[in-house]
């Protein structure tokens, strides 16, 4: 296809590029944790050391793809009666099944791996999505399970702010709203009885500390409502602004975008214009069925890996064991790992994600 040729945006083409988006930031942040999680950490490659030590940035595209998403779900159904209700049991059912069963299989795990157990407190504020709130509790005791109760407090609050910001420029406002109470956050936290290393893990895995990348993904959704959506852009837009977010990435990656607000909302920042790029034409090289794949089953790649890669620790010691260069250690231990998650998370995601969502939508038709 030429460079000029334009693309109209279809309905397949917003959930494919979406899909795909989820995929590569479940990719990333498998790379991510592949090489931490190891104790001592495994060794990078130094030409690609920048961009996977980088790999947390991912739960920023969660986080805004998250909000662009919910705006869309929102606008879909707007005309359905009982809107709210319906939208509180279509997140519950997509969250909780198989959050609850990593709750189940934590403790299992930690009982019988780590000898460890878990108070009825614990487990309690992990079932009801509130452990984010408690200070010392707030990265839960299932592994990576922070984003969920980030999330969940987003979606308790979605309905409302959906009501009220409607437009891009209310976007906008909402943004700068929302780096205004996290900054306030950011002070008030300081003030709390808690140990600084307390402190820090407290904020850095706070809902409010993480809501204006949320905003982000308004603003991303308004200016793909106001400037995209069911119009014709050429395909040179899409590759244009895809060199603009690889751009900012390396701005970012070299630490040169700490100018007007915190990094973590300039990742936000980046990100959108990416997934923008990708809804006025889905480039081959980022939306393809790999990453569709990983798109779709992205949730269980994100509370499986975790553990996965911790048990396969012993076999990235023989790995790293071999006198071959760290590029081809790295990544024989990803993929090595990525083959197995894909196969464990394809399973939890046929058989405890789907059924959930199923539930969820005949109580979703009872409530009708």
């Amino acid at each position: 296809m030429a460079l000029s040729q334009t693309v109209s945006v279809q309905p397949g083409d917003r959930s494919e590029y979406i899909d795909a988006v989820r995929g590569l930031a479940a990719l990333y942040i498998i790379s991510y944790h592949l090489a931490l999680i190891p104790q001592p950490n495994l060794a990078v490659p130094k030409w690609a050391s920048p961009f996977v030590l980088n790999g947390g940035t991912a739960v920023t595209i969660f986080f805004m793809v998250s909000a662009f998403c919910l705006c869309s779900s929102m606008h879909f159904h707007r005309q359905e009666d009982g809107l709210n209700a319906r939208f509180y049991l279509r997140r519950f059912f997509r969250i909780a099944p198989l959050f609850y069963f990593w709750i189940g299989l934590t403790l299992i795990r930690d009982r019988f791996w780590f000898g460890v157990t878990h108070s009825w407190t614990d487990i309690l504020l992990s079932v009801f999505f509130v452990f984010n709130f408690v200070p010392g509790k707030q990265d839960g005791f299932v592994w990576a399970s922070w984003i969920l109760s980030v999330q969940m407090a987003f979606y308790l609050l979605f309905p409302i702010i959906y009501r009220y910001v409607d437009n891009l420029s209310k976007s906008v406002g909402f943004f700068f709203f929302a780096l205004l109470v996290a900054s306030g956050y950011n002070v008030f936290i300081n003030y709390l009885p808690i140990v600084d290393v307390q402190r820090a893990s407290f904020l850095q895995f706070s809902f409010l500390h993480h809501l204006p990348s949320f905003a982000l993904g308004l603003v991303a959704y308004y200016l793909y409502d106001r400037f995209i959506r069911d119009k014709s852009i050429g395909r040179d837009s899409s590759i244009a602004l895809t060199a603009a977010a690889a751009f900012g990435y390396t701005a970012l990656l070299s630490g040169r975008l700490n100018v007007l607000f915190d990094g973590l909302y300039w990742q936000g920042v980046i990100y959108g214009i990416f997934l923008l790029a990708l809804s006025i034409a889905p480039l081959g090289l980022f939306v393809n069925r790999i990453t569709r794949f990983y798109g779709k089953i992205s949730y269980s790649v994100y509370l499986n890996h975790p553990t996965l890669v911790f048990a396969c620790v012993p076999v990235y010691r023989i790995i790293y064991g071999a006198s071959v260069p760290a590029s081809f250690q790295y990544g024989t231990c990803f993929l090595f790992t990525l083959g197995l998650l894909t196969a464990v998370s394809y399973c939890t995601h046929r058989f405890i994600e789907e059924p959930g969502m199923r539930l969820g939508k005949k109580l979703i038709r009872k409530v009708s």
